[in-house]
């Protein structure tokens, strides 16, 4: 059943972007600037490989129109969408139908594996738009979602004087949009970024698995006021000066809101969707910090937030929770290094570097699957732990 058939037209994105700001230059070299920005896109393509290229998906109506037969049977909507029913097509694979009389004409497909050779198919096949097809019928991408993103943006900088320059920014954001991921974006939890109901697109928009609102970072780089010339020691003799002087200690510090969590069903039953939970309270977290949560076994999520919504019923749980997010980002790079002067057109550089210096553990999402038994832990970290590295460079 796949191919990339369609009747729907296509069109490239449509990015729409503007911004304005200042910038002023202050005591001491210092430039500072404040912007806002934003961009709006359309057009863009829903994530879920086997999702939203879906065209072959039980309808709102034809699932409500289900769970009220089932339920005038007294079965469970599962039991009545998977109960085993006549199969209307038999005579196009074989040569009887499905009550096992002769059929009144040759088969016209020779599908010896297909489910319609059987007398009896699961109902849910038939309540499909394209009941001759056993399971999804796959089309071209949608071109329907939209994003939109809106930023104050600060920078500042400082020119080298008094041995010390600097400069950094700091973001605050918030985006939106229908669908943050693509068919290749498995990163954290992107792989839940699936609409629930594939005829109402529409409930799917929210913040953005990628929305971090608050990010700041910024570069150091100070030469220590110490060896010949400089501030301390500036008739250091010459061999002293090659031991102590003129090293330069360079700093890169990054902060980074977490990104929003995505709660899934750990056993959804929700045909053709991607079955999320009920929201039953407010909050959503244990109170306790992604640390503690990783040392002691307790969950960061609270379970008791959450509620199967019931079979074939979509819950009303968010695509992504803005006021739920994963560990941030807390990283400090270093490194000292000092230049020698050998001759005029020959130098020789040393440096010692750290990577995540402060050896700060980012951990992972946690389990977000509700109904499972490890649901809300935190059992695994992401990123690098601290990495030191040494190196020389000649220069002629």
């Amino acid at each position: 059943n796949e191919n990339d058939l369609g009747t729907q037209t296509a069109r490239n994105a449509e990015i729409y972007q503007w911004n304005l700001g200042v910038q002023h230059l202050l005591p001491g070299n210092i430039v500072i600037g404040a912007d806002y920005s934003a961009n709006r896109s359309t057009h863009l393509p829903w994530a879920g490989t086997a999702s939203t290229r879906n065209r072959n998906f039980l309808s709102t109506p034809a699932r409500n129109q289900a769970i009220a037969d089932a339920g005038a049977l007294d079965m469970s909507p599962s039991d009545y969408l998977n109960e085993n029913v006549d199969n209307p097509f038999r005579c196009l694979f074989t040569t009887v139908d499905a009550q096992g009389n002769p059929c009144s004409a040759a088969p016209i497909f020779d599908e010896v594996d297909s489910i319609y050779n059987d007398a009896q198919i699961p109902r849910l096949n038939l309540l499909r738009p394209y009941p001759q097809f056993d399971g999804s019928f796959t089309g071209l991408p949608l071109l329907g979602a939209s994003s939109s993103y809106h930023s104050l943006q600060v920078r500042f900088q400082k020119r080298t004087s008094h041995y010390i320059s600097f400069e950094g920014n700091y973001t605050l954001s918030k985006a939106t949009d229908d669908s943050s991921s693509g068919a290749n974006a498995w990163i954290g939890n992107l792989q839940f970024d699936n609409p629930q109901v594939l005829d109402n697109l529409k409930a799917e928009h929210g913040i953005s698995s990628n929305d971090a609102t608050h990010r700041f970072t910024t570069a150091v780089i100070f030469d220590l006021p110490v060896g010949r010339g400089r501030w301390i020691g500036s008739s250091m003799n010459r061999v002293a000066d090659a031991i102590l002087g003129g090293w330069s200690l360079n700093t890169f510090l990054t902060f980074q809101s977490g990104q929003p969590i995505a709660i899934q069903m750990a056993s959804p039953l929700l045909a053709d969707g991607n079955q999320r939970p009920n929201v039953v309270c407010s909050q959503l977290r244990t109170r306790i910090s992604f640390y503690r949560a990783a040392v002691s076994g307790e969950p960061y999520l609270n379970a008791d937030c959450f509620a199967d919504p019931g079979d074939n019923i979509p819950g009303n749980a968010p695509r992504h929770f803005s006021n739920l997010r994963g560990p941030g980002i807390r990283n400090l790079d270093a490194s000292l290094s000092k230049e020698f002067n050998i001759r005029e057109d020959m130098k020789l550089q040393i440096r010692a570097e750290m990577f995540n210096a402060t050896n700060t553990p980012r951990f992972a999402f946690p389990s977000a699957a509700w109904g499972s038994g490890d649901f809300g832990l935190v059992t695994s970290t992401t990123g690098t732990y601290r990495k030191m590295q040494f190196g020389a460079r000649f220069q002629f």
